[in-house]
């Protein structure tokens, strides 16, 4: 081995390291060639790779996504989106809306549906947890936060078609909903007041009792204006709204 003087051994930096792409020999035809490419972009093929699987999930997930025609409101102490028969139940109040409003060729409706207890409802079920009965007791703080988001969303007339248990209506105040004669050019015989009806008073829930089941007796069916002072909902929503209230209070069972 060759010795050097102190001081004298030769200098090398990193860039000696490195090899001179006019050096390289390249064996083995493509696959040579492809090891070699892969060498030196690796990391380059990673990023654009990544980059393009994200883009093509997103761009499904665009496709795939399908639009709501309509979305009306149920409050109350049932578990609508929970029973078994929900998605029927759903397809009926597509059945009756008159068109699809947003043109894709399907007819899609969705229930916003909140879970509230009257305080009648808690103490009942309080009585019966203590009588060891096998009945779970209602969270009164989840319950107050959904009777908040309720109080909220009526304000707002972020939805306009609503279904609401009577006990829950009877706390609304006045001037909130559409009279039924404005609506409808006139006023049903079994109406509650000017504002609403029982939903099974009407044709439409008669018909479908056995799907309907889970909405209890005392449900009000009922029309929330629009609200000009926020603008929340817009026009074309309440206008799907309108009309398939009015296509509910029109449905006839064919013969």
């Amino acid at each position: 081995m060759k010795q050097y003087a102190p001081g004298k051994e030769p200098q090398f930096s990193r860039e000696d390291d490195k090899l001179n792409p006019a050096e390289i020999e390249v064996k083995g035809g493509f696959i040579g060639w492809l090891d070699n490419f892969w060498f030196y972009h690796k990391w380059k093929v990673i990023v654009i790779a990544a980059a393009l699987l994200l883009f093509i999930i997103c761009a499904a997930q665009m496709c795939s996504n399908v639009s709501d025609d309509l979305t009306f409101m149920y409050s109350g102490s049932a578990y609508l989106t929970t029973v078994p028969n929900y998605e029927q139940m759903i397809s009926k109040f597509a059945e009756v809306m008159p068109e699809d409003y947003n043109g894709d060729g399907q007819k899609l409706v969705e229930c916003a549906a909140m879970n509230i207890y009257s305080q009648e409802q808690i103490e009942a079920r309080k009585e019966a947890v203590a009588k060891g009965e096998a009945v779970a007791e209602y969270n009164t703080y989840i319950n107050t936060q959904e009777y908040t988001s309720f109080n909220r969303l009526i304000q707002t007339g972020e939805y306009s078609l609503c279904l609401i248990e009577k006990w829950l209506y009877d706390g609304i105040a006045d001037g909130v909903f559409c009279k039924l004669s404005d609506t409808l050019g006139y006023q049903p015989e079994y109406a509650i007041d000017n504002y609403s009806v029982y939903f099974w008073d009407t044709e439409f829930a008669k018909a479908n009792a056995e799907v309907f089941a889970a909405i209890p007796k005392e449900t009000v069916l009922c029309l929330r204006m629009k609200n000009s002072l926020t603008g929340k909902g817009s026009e074309e929503q309440y206008k799907r709204a309108k009309e398939t209230f009015i296509a509910i209070f029109s449905f006839k069972v064919e013969e």
